[in-house]
């Protein structure tokens, strides 16, 4: 699903990390990093097994998903299918999935956490990550038509690149999102 994604120490956060998750969370980087160590002290290895990913998601969000849902994110967010995910990819889906941010705020975090090439850019391969993501988040299968993530990346490229390079600077991206009826109903369904 995430074509170039690089590896990454699983105990470490970076700057750029750190950055995103202070701008799309709205909680400070000495939070983050508190959040980050008492996550190493519960978990010294930095990463989550299937089972373990399940019963800690089940205690941040008790009504929210069915066991079967907890498998599908754990599935979406294991990056490198190797039965573990990272603090990193965790904080991806508390994120995305809280209910405190505002889309735009959720849109640049997806946009710094999929910039892969760190050009302040993504490119219609990126993009299409993204929304394949987004589809994976939101449970749908259906990617046929209006839905085919290819399709959808090119139409909001072709609809708002403006310098006409098949990439999107994170206002493009944040606009074109939003801008799109598919990605919107998925990113904020009651808007």
């Amino acid at each position: 699903m995430w074509r170039n994604r690089k590896a990454r120490n699983s105990t470490e956060l970076n700057a750029k990390e750190i950055a995103a998750l202070v701008e799309a969370s709205n909680v400070n980087e000495q939070e983050i990093r508190r959040w980050h160590t008492d996550f190493l002290q519960h978990y010294p290895s930095g990463q989550l097994d299937r089972k373990t990913f399940c019963e800690y998601y089940q205690k941040l969000y008790p009504s929210k998903e069915t066991e079967t849902s907890f498998e599908n994110i754990f599935s979406m967010i294991d990056t490198n299918n190797d039965g573990k995910i990272d603090f990193n990819e965790l904080l991806v889906v508390i994120v995305l999935m809280s209910h405190l941010n505002a889309v735009e705020s959720r849109l640049a975090f997806v946009f710094d956490m999929f910039d892969n090439s760190g050009d302040g850019h993504i490119d219609r391969d990126e993009l299409e990550d993204v929304i394949s993501a987004i589809y994976d988040r939101a449970g749908v299968t259906d990617r046929k038509g209006e839905r085919d993530p290819k399709k959808r990346a090119k139409a909001i490229i072709d609809k708002i690149d403006n310098t006409g390079d098949d990439k999107l600077d994170k206002a493009e991206f944040i606009k074109g999102c939003k801008d799109d009826p598919v990605i919107r109903s998925l990113l904020a369904p009651n808007a």
